[in-house]
């Protein structure tokens, strides 16, 4: 079949009741982790290095943790940018590289004074530390000395899990694998990045929830529903710069190549999941119990960060070109996204 014209993003802004709303001091701290990333990423390739200040992940940070202090969002855009980074440099690897990927990220997570290099799967790990190990180091020791045991505990979970689902989707691009909807989705939630992101919540704004708030079973649902309108919708707007380089972890192209929808019906499907996921955020929150005042003005600080993402990362989609490129203040209005002279690589592209 012949490629599309084009498709229209679908306005999820009608369905977001949550104002983006950006750190007063933002760019101003935004600045210094550009800064810190750049002085340290000496071994990358040259492309990815002349990339990094226009991947603007500082700027979704302050979108997302707009109510905490100027140093904490300081650690929060290092974090971001560690995490973009991390993803953008797994594109390059096969399973086996991703692997020691990994391990050499843990590593640093779990030992942060210095650098050891390991084994993994009878691979040795490189003798001169890599710059992703040297990022995880740096801001690992600083955010730990002000994070509490149980909020370092998940931040560490996270970061692994994130990885994991990594090297899983390494694996997928090696073998062609598209996933079925629900694998997929329980892949996204990982491999979105949202969970390590919403776990320095509680640092960012330097309090240590109950273990019984965190895990109660509507806050996790809470946190997958956050999860899942910023990871879907993110498909969304990435779609058109990810499908036509071949990558199909994306639920759009899940619904495509899967569904044999086409182009403008996986995109509304997709959207109707988002529509979903926020309906069943406010309706674990309205029945959320109380924990005591003190407590029930942390949580509330909590969910309102995880609603800066709902809102934070629409907005920021548009501000960054790295989804929506040039023209993307025109798609904002538009909505319309051109395929003209645009080649999908899909069995199903009308």
């Amino acid at each position: 079949m012949s490629t599309p014209s084009g498709f229209f993003i679908p306005d999820l802004w009608a369905h977001c009741p949550y104002p983006a709303i950006y750190h007063p001091n933002g760019d101003a701290v935004v600045s210094e982790s550009d800064e810190w990333i750049l002085s340290r990423c000496t071994g990358i390739s040259p492309s990815l290095r002349r990339e990094l200040p226009h991947l603007m992940s500082g700027q979704l940070a302050a979108f997302c943790y707009n109510n905490c202090n100027d140093e904490r969002l300081r650690l929060v855009c290092d974090f971001m940018i560690t995490l973009f980074l991390m993803d953008d440099l797994s594109d390059e690897f096969k399973t086996k590289e991703t692997e020691v990927f990994m391990d050499i990220i843990m590593n640093a997570m779990e030992e942060p004074n210095c650098y050891r290099p390991g084994i993994t799967n009878g691979e040795k790990h490189p003798e001169v530390e890599p710059d992703a190990s040297k990022l995880s180091r740096d801001y690992w020791a600083r955010m730990r000395a002000g994070a509490g045991p149980e909020v370092q505990r998940r931040i560490i979970s996270g970061v692994k899990e994130y990885l994991i689902a990594v090297r899983q989707q390494a694996d997928d691009r090696r073998t062609g694998n598209i996933p079925e909807l629900e694998k997929y989705i329980e892949h996204r939630r990982m491999s979105s990045g949202c969970r390590p992101l919403f776990h320095i919540i509680e640092y960012s704004l330097d309090f240590q929830l109950p273990e019984e708030v965190i895990n109660h079973p509507l806050m996790v649902r809470m946190r997958d529903c956050a999860n899942d309108w910023v990871a879907f919708s993110n498909d969304i707007f990435s779609f058109k710069v990810e499908y036509s380089r071949g990558d199909k972890h994306n639920m759009v192209a899940v619904m495509m190549e899967r569904y044999k929808l086409n182009i403008q019906s996986s995109f509304d499907r997709v959207a109707a999941l988002c529509i979903e996921a926020m309906k069943n955020y406010r309706e674990c929150k309205a029945e959320f119990p109380s924990f005591g005042p003190e407590v029930d003005a942390q949580i509330e600080a909590y969910c309102y960060v995880m609603q800066s993402w709902m809102s934070g990362s629409l907005a920021w989609s548009f501000v960054t070109p790295r989804y929506l490129g040039p023209r993307r203040h025109e798609i904002r209005k538009t909505l319309w996204v051109d395929l003209t002279n645009q080649r999908l690589r899909s069995a199903n592209g009308a």
